[in-house]
C-alpha cells in the first residue's frame, strides 16, 4: 500500500502547484524601513562657556549626557513614539525628511495605479454590459441555447472548485486508504462513485449544450464568459490597488509623525537646546509675563541647562506631548555628599524628579499643567518648565536684572556657585537671543499633535543631578 500513498501525495502536490502557481510579487513581505544611525558624542556647547564652578560642591554640578548611538527601525504601521534627545542630529533629521519624501512618492504612485485600475474596471464593466445586451438581442431560441451553455459551464466550474478544495484527483485514493473496514470502504467508494458520476454527467451536459447550440449562440456565450472573467479580474485589481493606497497612506502618516517628533527633538540652530524644549521655555515665559512677572525664556533656560542639560539627562527620550522618559530621578537626599537631608512622611529619603528637578513636596505646591492635557506631570517638559518659571517668579516679579535673577536662582538651590553657573548660561542664551539667532515661538505649541491622554512613565533610573526646589 505504500506505493499508492506516495503516488497520491505526488499527484496532489502537482495539482496544487498547477492550480496555485508561484506567489505573485505583491504578496511578498514589505521591506523594513531602517533609519540611519544617529550618533551624538556630546551635547553641543553654548556659544560661550560659563565661568568655572570648580569650587562648587559636587551636588551643584549638572548631569552630563552619556554618549550613545541610536538606530531607529520601524516597519510601515509601526510608529515611533519617542526619540532619545542626545542622539538626534541634523543628519538624522535629513534622513527622516528623505523618508517622508519617498513615502509621499509611493503614495502618489499608489493613487496613480488605483486610477488606472478603476479606468480598466470601467472598460471591463462596459464590455460586460455590451456582451449582456448582445445576448439579449438574440432570438428566443439562440438566447436559450446560450443560457443553457453558460449554465453547463458554470456547473463544471463548481465541480472543479469542489474537487480542488476536497484535495484534487488524489483525494478518493487517500480517503479509500483510510477505510477502517470493508463496510467503511464500500461506503466511501459509493460516495466517490456518485461524485465521479456527477462529474461525468456535467461534462456530458456541457457537450450536449455545445452540440445543440448554433455558432451565434456559442459565440455570444463565449464572449459573455470572457467579459465576466475580465470584469472579475478588474474588480480584483481595484481592490488590490485600494489596499496599496491604504498601506502607502499608513506608511506616509508614520513617517510624517516621525518627522514631527524628530523636528521637536533636534537641537535648535545656534543653541544647544532641543526645539521642543526651547518652545517650552518660551511659552512658560510668555505665561508668567502675562501674569506680570518679567522673566525671559533664557532665564528659565539657564536652570534647565544645569538641572538636566535641557532634558537630555540619563539619555531621556522625548515624546510628542513633551513627556520625557524614562522617569528622571535625582540622588537620594540623605544629608551626605553635599546633599540636603529631606525625607518624606514615611521616613524615606526624597529624590528630585524631572527635567527641572523638583522635590515631590515642592512639585505638589508649584506643579503646573503646561501642555493643557489636564495632568501636572513633573516629567513633562512643558509642565516642569512652567512650574520652574512660577517658582522663580515667587522670588521677584522683576527678573530682568542679574542681581534679581541670581537671587531667584539661589532660592531654587541654596548655593552661590549654582546660582552663578545658572546665570552664566542664562546670559549666554540672552546674547544669542539679542543677536536674533534664536527663532521666535511657533504660532502653535509643538505639543498640539500629541494624543489627548498620556501614560505615566514606569521606568526610573538614578541621576547625579542635585534636586533643588
Amino acid at each position: 500500500m505504500a506505493v499508492p500513498r506516495a503516488r497520491a501525495l505526488v499527484v496532489a502536490t502537482a495539482l496544487v502547484a498547477a492550480f496555485v502557481g508561484a506567489a505573485p510579487a505583491w504578496s511578498a513581505t514589505p521591506a523594513t524601513t531602517t533609519l540611519p544611525p544617529a550618533t551624538s558624542t556630546s551635547t553641543p556647547a553654548p556659544t560661550s562657556a560659563p565661568p568655572s564652578s570648580a569650587g562648587a560642591p559636587a551636588s551643584t554640578s549638572s548631569t552630563s549626557s552619556t554618549s550613545s548611538t541610536t538606530s531607529t527601525t520601524a516597519a510601515p504601521g509601526t510608529p515611533v513614539t519617542d526619540l532619545q534627545l542626545n542622539a538626534i542630529t541634523a543628519e538624522f533629521l535629513a534622513n527622516v525628511q528623505a523618508e517622508v519624501g519617498a513615502a509621499q512618492a509611493a503614495l502618489d504612485l499608489a493613487h496613480a495605479d488605483l486610477a488606472k485600475a478603476q479606468a480598466a474596471d470601467t472598460v471591463a464593466a462596459n464590455a460586460l454590459a455590451a456582451e449582456s445586451q448582445r445576448l439579449e438581442d438574440l432570438d428566443t431560441t439562440q438566447r436559450q441555447q446560450a443560457i443553457a451553455l453558460e449554465a453547463a459551464r458554470a456547473r463544471l466550474r463548481i465541480l472543479a472548485v469542489d474537487a480542488y478544495v476536497s484535495g484534487g484527483p488524489a483525494a478518493p485514493v487517500q480517503q479509500l486508504l483510510r477505510s477502517g473496514n470493508i463496510n467503511d470502504f464500500a461506503r466511501r467508494e459509493g460516495y466517490f462513485s456518485a461524485v465521479a458520476n456527477a462529474g461525468s454527467d456535467a461534462i456530458a451536459a456541457y457537450g450536449r449544450a455545445r452540440e445543440t447550440s448554433t455558432r451565434t449562440a456559442r459565440s455570444a456565450a463565449d464572449a459573455l464568459q470572457h467579459a465576466e472573467a475580465e470584469k472579475a479580474s478588474a474588480d480584483a485589481d481595484v481592490l488590490s490597488a485600494q489596499a496599496a493606497v491604504v498601506d502607502a497612506t499608513t506608511a506616509l502618516t508614520d513617517r510624517q509623525s516621525l518627522l514631527t517628533l524628530t523636528s521637536d527633538a533636534v537641537t535648535t540652530p545656534n543653541t544647544d537646546i532641543p526645539r521642543m524644549v526651547l518652545d517650552a521655555y518660551q511659552r512658560a515665559a510668555l505665561t508668567v509675563q502675562a501674569k506680570g512677572c518679567h522673566l525671559a525664556w533664557w532665564g528659565i533656560a539657564g536652570v534647565g541647562k544645569v538641572e538636566s542639560d535641557h532634558g537630555r539627562a540619563q539619555d531621556a527620550h522625548l515624546a510628542a506631548n513633551g513627556d520625557l522618559v524614562p522617569h528622571i530621578v535625582g540622588v537620594p537626599l540623605t544629608g551626605r555628599n553635599g546633599t540636603t537631608l529631606i525625607q518624606d512622611q514615611n521616613g524615606e529619603f526624597a529624590h528630585a524628579e524631572g527635567p527641572m528637578q523638583f522635590i515631590p513636596s515642592t512639585w505638589a505646591r508649584w506643579g503646573e499643567d503646561g501642555n493643557g492635557d489636564g495632568v501636572k506631570d513633573v516629567d513633562n517638559i512643558y509642565d516642569a518648565t512652567l512650574g520652574a518659571a512660577m517658582y522663580l517668579c515667587a522670588t521677584s516679579k522683576d527678573l530682568q536684572t542679574d542681581d534679581n535673577l541670581q537671587a531667584a536662582y539661589f532660592s531654587y538651590n541654596h548655593s552661590n556657585d549654582y546660582a552663578t553657573e545658572v546665570l552664566a548660561y542664562a546670559k549666554v542664551y540672552q546674547v544669542a537671543d539679542a543677536a536674533g539667532l534664536v527663532p521666535h515661538p511657533a504660532p502653535e505649541p509643538l505639543w498640539v499633535l500629541a494624543p489627548t491622554t498620556t501614560t505615566s512613565p514606569t521606568t526610573s533610573t538614578t541621576s547625579t543631578t542635585t534636586p533643588h526646589p
